[in-house]
C-alpha cells in the first residue's frame, strides 16, 4: 500500500483540513447537500412562508381551522362527503340569496367567470377514464375466471 505524501515528505492521510468558519456564513450550509434553500425548495412564495412559520399568524390560523374541522368531523359522526355536500349546498343558497338581494337593491350582481371545457381536455379525461375502466374490467375478468385465487377468495 502506498503512502500518500506531499512534496515535503510528510504523511497526509491523518491530517485534518483546517476549518474556515470565519470566512463561511451559516447560509452556505445545506442539509442533505441541497442546492437551494428549504424556502426555495417549497416554492419560495406565500405557501413556503406559511409552512416555515415566517407568517406565524397565518400558520397558526391554518392549524386552528384544521383542528376545528377535525373536531367537527369527530363530534358529528358524519362522513366527510356528507359534510362537504352540506357546505356546498349552503354556499349555493347564500349565493342565490345574495344575487336576489342585489336585484332588489338595483345593483348589478357580480358576474361569475365563464366555465368552459375545451374539447381536448374532455378527450384527455375520457381517454384516461377509458384506460382505468378497461383495467378494472380486465381485473374483474381475471377474478371471474379464477386466475388469481387469493383475490377470488377475497371477493367471495
Amino acid at each position: 500500500m502506498e503512502n500518500s505524501s506531499n512534496p515535503d515528505g510528510e504523511d497526509t492521510r491523518n491530517q485534518t483540513i483546517p476549518s474556515t468558519s470565519s470566512t463561511s456564513s451559516s447560509d452556505d450550509y445545506r442539509l442533505f447537500d441541497r442546492q437551494g434553500s428549504l424556502h426555495q425548495f417549497l416554492g419560495g412564495g406565500k405557501a413556503a412562508d406559511i409552512l416555515l412559520w415566517k407568517r406565524w399568524s397565518v400558520s397558526l390560523g391554518v392549524i386552528v381551522v384544521a383542528s376545528v374541522a377535525w373536531l367537527i368531523f369527530e363530534w358529528s359522526g358524519l362522513p366527510f362527503l356528507s359534510i362537504c355536500s352540506d357546505v356546498l349546498l349552503i354556499l349555493i343558497i347564500v349565493l342565490f340569496v345574495h344575487s336576489n338581494y342585489a336585484a332588489y337593491r338595483d345593483r348589478q350582481p357580480q358576474s361569475l367567470p365563464e366555465l368552459e371545457l375545451s374539447e381536448e381536455m374532455v378527450n384527455n379525461a375520457a381517454a384516461s377514464f377509458r384506460v382505468k375502466i378497461n383495467n378494472m374490467l380486465l381485473m374483474a375478468h381475471d377474478i371471474t375466471l379464477g386466475k388469481d385465487f387469493r383475490l377470488f377468495f377475497k371477493v367471495s
